[in-house]
């Protein structure tokens, strides 16, 4: 893929998708509001309207960075972050600390780390680790798996446009370094025995008020 294009390409699907979204939600909503209470297809509907949620903040987190550079950002709690992302993929959660926190965007941190669990298990692994430290003044999250693994010829690679072992689209892990980047943070993908482990580095809440 040409990277002027990938480039654009986030601020060109958040504009054309965001109208179409929204009368989704609004269709969503609606429906839901005339089934009663007991129905047993509320709770079906009520998990499309999370969904179609977590879509409406990516699509607004895109179109930020695609617009300003920058997407919109509140105080969050790591804990929070990644638990929900370890229940959808049914990851485990070896370690997570309630002071990370950070100044971010959750809806495309979430996101960053659905890649990584996708991407393992797409890779054959039987188990996704998510560990979170505090360590100085950053939020640490490790995602490791014990899948096929990522050669070490193409670590330097991996995020870049377009790359990928399965011939795939190649934004994934593309999406998750410019969201890392977003958060003047920092991404590694580190070989393993079995396996691979993706290390993401974050300033935490205090140091990133700073500059924010």
């Amino acid at each position: 893929m040409n990277p002027v294009a990938a480039e654009r390409l986030p601020g060109l699907l958040g504009h054309e998708l965001r109208n179409p979204l929204a009368s989704a939600v609004t269709g969503a909503m609606l429906a839901r509001e005339m089934m009663d209470a007991d129905d047993p297809r509320a709770a079906v509907l009520d998990g499309v309207l999370r969904d179609l949620d977590r879509m409406t903040g990516l699509v607004d987190g895109w179109l930020g960075l695609a617009r300003a550079g920058k997407a919109p950002k509140q105080c969050l709690s790591m804990a929070d972050v990644v638990r929900a992302v370890a229940e959808r993929h049914g990851a485990e959660l070896v370690v997570c600390p309630d002071d990370a926190e950070l100044l971010g965007n959750r809806a495309l941190l979430e996101r960053a780390l659905d890649n990584l669990c996708e991407n393992a298990f797409h890779a054959g692994a039987r188990t996704v680790r998510i560990a979170v430290q505090r360590v100085g003044d950053d939020v640490v999250v490790h995602v490791e798996d014990d899948g096929r693994g990522v050669p070490a010829a193409d670590v330097e690679k991996v995020f870049d446009a377009g790359w990928s072992s399965r011939g795939g689209a190649g934004l994934g892990l593309y999406g998750v370094a410019t969201t890392v980047a977003a958060h003047a943070g920092s991404v590694r993908c580190i070989p393993l025995a079995r396996g691979t482990r993706f290390t993401l580095t974050l300033p935490a809440a205090r140091r990133m008020a700073l500059w924010s």
